[in-house]
């Protein structure tokens, strides 16, 4: 899985701003993320599984369970579906 469109993400005041690019792109907005969510966001920007995504969070955030990381890859994948952003 992987997202459709091309993103960018910048700290606005303090918060991490995902914005769609190109003149193609079907979704008209921005996307706040916490710092797991960015580090998810910036691993869909290729093709992954989340097995993959969830294996790669446990370096970066060795103090979570594996219970929680799989609950915020799930969350974020459950949206981007739902706003049909994921291939």
């Amino acid at each position: 899985m992987k997202l459709k469109c091309k993103f960018v993400i910048n700290n606005v005041a303090g918060e991490n701003i995902a914005v769609a690019l190109g003149a193609n792109t079907t979704f008209k907005g921005y996307i706040r993320l916490n710092e797991t969510g960015k580090d998810i966001f910036e691993m869909l920007k290729k093709d992954t599984t989340r097995e993959k995504i969830i294996e790669s969070l446990k370096k970066s955030y060795p103090d979570a369970t594996e219970a929680e990381l799989a609950e915020s890859v799930d969350g974020i994948i459950e949206k981007l579906n739902g706003a049909g952003l994921l291939s």
